[in-house]
Order: C-alpha cells, then sequence, then structure tokens
C-alpha cells in the first residue's frame, strides 16, 4: 500500500511542479499520470497508456524532457523492431 502512495504522490508532485510553473497541460497530466517509477516506457508505450496519438504524446514528452522525464537509453519498439529512445520517470530526491 505504501508503494501506491509513492507513485501517486510522485506523480502529484510532477503535476503540482508543471501548474507551479504555469506550464501544465492536460496531455502532459495524462502521460505523467500513467508514468511510475522505474519503469522504462517508449514514446508509442506513453502514448498508448495515456490514450493520445504518438505524435500527440511526442511533443508532450520531449516539452517534459530533463524535467519531469528523462532518457535512459535504448529499448527495442515490438510493433516496430526498431531501436527507440527509452525514457523513465524523474524521481525527486526527498529529504527526511
Amino acid at each position: 500500500k505504501a508503494m501506491i502512495n509513492n507513485i501517486k504522490d510522485t506523480s502529484l508532485d510532477a503535476y503540482y511542479d508543471l501548474k507551479k510553473q504555469g506550464q501544465i497541460q492536460p496531455q502532459q497530466l495524462q502521460i505523467l499520470n500513467v508514468m511510475r517509477p522505474g519503469v522504462i516506457y517508449t514514446r508509442r508505450d506513453l502514448a498508448r497508456f495515456a490514450g493520445l496519438e504518438t505524435s500527440t504524446a511526442s511533443a508532450r514528452i520531449n516539452a517534459m524532457l530533463d524535467v519531469h522525464i528523462q532518457t535512459c537509453g535504448t529499448k527495442k519498439d515490438p510493433l516496430t523492431d526498431k531501436t527507440v529512445e527509452a525514457l523513465m520517470l524523474i524521481e525527486k530526491k526527498v529529504e527526511a
């Protein structure tokens, strides 16, 4: 149960940070809400999970790179069999 709360807190933290900066868009929030810490995604994965077109998701992901989403190498896209950029949620360190 603690893990579920952690995941929600991470997504909420990302949401509030973007909102505070005045940069949150509904589609960015859709993407952040489907991401889980430590899980590797492709742009196509995130588009599918968030219910967005791949091109739309890619644009929103690019806007969040190095702020809330980071690249972490490559991953094989099972649909196209091409090697694509791998993406992860940036986890914020919380001081005790």
